[in-house]
């Protein structure tokens, strides 16, 4: 999947309750998001909060994992979903399910993206090797 950034300052949309949803996740007092706008990016992995989309990308190049940045910042490229995602629903209780499509090693294990935060070496490269397969689709 295929995205390219429209907007990367939270200030500039006029939707208030669009906002209102983004600053429950989004905390820039100055509303600028680490994106570029006309950028192209390839979307690594899809979460769903509040029933909305929110694509797991890489901002930079040198990026070691993806962070999550709402699907209303993006126009959509290409829209084919990966061959590598599956389903993945996790029951979080008092917060709800959490459901997303990402690959299968990170759909079994709740814990892979803080591994992959926290720099796990075997994380790190399998999000390397999943990388370089989505970056070819």
């Amino acid at each position: 999947m295929k995205v390219v950034c429209k907007v990367n300052n939270l200030n500039s949309l006029s939707d208030e309750r669009l906002l209102a949803r983004l600053k429950k996740y989004i905390s820039m007092p100055d509303g600028e998001i680490d994106l570029d706008v006309g950028k192209e990016y390839t979307v690594y992995g899809v979460v769903f909060w509040d029933n909305s989309p929110w694509y797991y990308l890489c901002s930079e190049e040198y990026d070691e994992y993806p962070k999550p940045f709402a699907a209303e910042l993006f126009s959509v490229l290409d829209g084919r979903l990966s061959l590598y995602w599956k389903l993945s629903v996790v029951d979080q209780e008092e917060e709800g399910v959490l459901s997303s499509l990402v690959f299968d090693e990170w759909a079994n294990n709740s814990s892979f993206y803080e591994l992959l935060i926290e720099g796990d070496s075997e994380a790190v490269e399998l999000f390397r090797s999943y990388r370089q397969l989505m970056n070819q689709e």
